[in-house]
């Protein structure tokens, strides 16, 4: 099986924001897998046991579980690690997507295990879960934050993605969930790699 995490924020004030990288994500792969579900038909419903809104479907002969927490970031491990326990998940079943403010924007970064790299709400899922053996997909969401000033880290991840913005993330993540499909449909292990979607590939 797999469990297919996006991390963000619940509630219209938060809706395109860029800390809620990991929800557009998530809404745009089951956007793309539904042609795929061949018994359940993907839609959103909220868990209160595991405090997250869920969609459940058999794709490519195996259980898929989408889950965006209503936890809000920095406590999103609450609610992976119940739905974890529920459904009897193994380590590398797991695979959890959301911004990352030190990648430029336009960039993805897949690791499989490490630190949290300082992201609060993956932090708290490898605190919840107790290992951090699991696929991460971090969208970079920078662009000149780090020339700045007048914004703090916790200020900017919140501001919404600006008209010029959008359409790079969109067509990021549209990129990166393309390859991912490729190889869950194949069954075959995801790889560790730095992608720049504008330009090339870096392997690491």
């Amino acid at each position: 099986m797999k469990i297919i995490v996006g991390l963000g924020n619940i509630g219209k004030e938060y809706e395109n924001t860029r800390h809620n990288t990991g929800f557009i994500f998530v809404d745009t792969l089951i956007k793309q897998l539904e042609k795929e579900a061949s018994e359940n038909i993907i839609q959103y419903h909220t868990e209160k046991k595991f405090d997250a809104e869920i969609a459940e479907a058999k794709i490519f002969g195996e259980k898929y579980v989408f889950v965006k927490p209503r936890t809000y970031m920095n406590a999103s491990g609450k609610a992976v690690a119940s739905i974890i326990q529920y459904y009897k998940a193994k380590d590398d079943d797991l695979i959890v997507a959301f911004d990352d403010v030190d990648l430029p924007i336009g960039t993805v970064r897949i690791r499989k295990e490490g630190s949290s790299g300082g992201h609060k709400g993956l932090q708290n899922i490898i605190d919840s879960i107790k290992y951090d053996k699991f696929i991460r997909i971090r969208i970079g969401i920078d662009n000149n934050f780090k020339q700045e000033t007048k914004f703090e880290t916790s200020e900017y991840v919140l501001e919404k993605f600006s008209k010029r913005e959008m359409p790079v993330i969109k067509k990021t993540i549209d990129a990166i969930i393309e390859i991912l499909i490729s190889h869950l449909e194949n069954n075959t292990q995801i790889p560790c790699h730095t992608y720049n979607i504008i330009g090339k590939e870096q392997k690491d």
